[in-house]
């Protein structure tokens, strides 16, 4: 979920698959931002992580507030199993096919 793109904003801003936000101000600073940190950002720990304004930092703590909002632990979690359970799966259709192949 995209709270913010460059095109009309200084940030860029989203909520990734690893339950972090993405608080990105230009290429230089990409930043995710764990669940857990985000509760306790402030916007004086914006303005002097990214460099930006003002503006810019309360501008970023409305998406940080947005991403406080969205996250569901409980959906973080089962999306982590579900991760998990296929990458084994793939881990072990690798190895298969690895012991099948004479090369």
């Amino acid at each position: 979920m995209s709270y913010a793109r460059w095109s009309n904003s200084s940030w860029y801003a989203f909520y990734n698959v690893n339950g972090c936000l993405s608080l990105w101000y230009d290429m230089e600073k990409t930043i995710d931002i764990p669940y857990e940190e985000a509760l306790e950002i402030t916007k004086e720990d914006i303005l002097r992580t990214y460099e930006c304004t003002e503006d810019e930092a309360e501008e970023a703590m409305k998406y940080v507030g947005l991403f406080l909002e969205d996250y569901d632990p409980k959906i973080q979690e089962e999306y982590d199993a579900e991760y998990t359970r296929l990458l084994k799966k793939l881990e072990a259709a690798a190895e298969k096919e690895e012991k099948n192949d004479p090369s």
